[in-house]
């Protein structure tokens, strides 16, 4: 519904029209999926209140195209990481790290999947590691497979620690703000032997990192 004004200067209210409705639905989405006949395909489906058996598998079949196309934005990529039963928990802390970094961007959104692919395998082989070397009743049972696999266990945790180190800095970079420092003077010194010398003709400067 939306508000109108009367002759009276008075608010009432007006029911929009369908193609109102639907021409506030294609400017919303035109900057988000620009030019995406499917999505319309599909939402129309969706609004039929009785399908046949034919429209019911070209909506599952839209459905799940739409979800993997879209899958950086919406996250589905990161949940698919590991077994079903995780999947929630997985979406949960890509959110997180979306939210507390308010990643936008394709590349900000990929750096997000990639630190939790890369938490999710360290934790994973921290756990078999862990389990591997001592059992449920805390005996302890090696032979050289176990050392064997220990080993290259090991090896998996340590390079998803390098990954996950990497990613994280990567973003926090990305999303740190620009640093514009404005000079004043002919020698601003900003760090133990760093100086920089300003030329006297030009002492109001703005350095840019490069």
């Amino acid at each position: 519904m939306k508000k109108i004004k009367n002759s009276n200067n008075g608010l009432v209210q007006q029911e929009m029209k369908p193609d109102e409705i639907d021409k506030v639905r294609s400017d919303f989405m035109e900057d988000i999926f620009p030019d995406d006949e499917s999505i319309k395909e599909c939402g129309d489906l969706f609004a039929l209140k009785k399908l046949t058996p034919k429209q019911i598998e070209r909506k599952e079949k839209l459905s799940f195209e739409i979800v993997t196309r879209y899958g950086l934005k919406n996250g589905i990529w990161v949940k698919n990481l590991s077994h079903k039963q995780y999947h929630e928990a997985l979406g949960k802390m890509r959110h997180d790290i979306a939210t507390e970094y308010s990643c936008r961007t394709s590349l900000e959104l990929m750096l997000a999947d990639r630190i939790v692919a890369s938490y999710w395998r360290a934790m994973k082989c921290d756990m078999i590691f862990n389990r591997l070397i001592d059992r449920e009743d805390e005996s302890f049972s090696y032979n050289q497979l176990k050392v064997n696999v220990l080993k290259e266990v090991n090896k998996g945790i340590e390079l998803a620690d390098r990954q996950l180190n990497t990613n994280m800095i990567l973003l926090k970079e990305l999303k740190q703000p620009q640093l514009n420092i404005r000079v004043k003077t002919d020698n601003a010194y900003l760090a133990q032997n760093q100086q920089v010398n300003i030329n006297p003709t030009n002492k109001d400067e703005n350095i840019k990192p490069n």
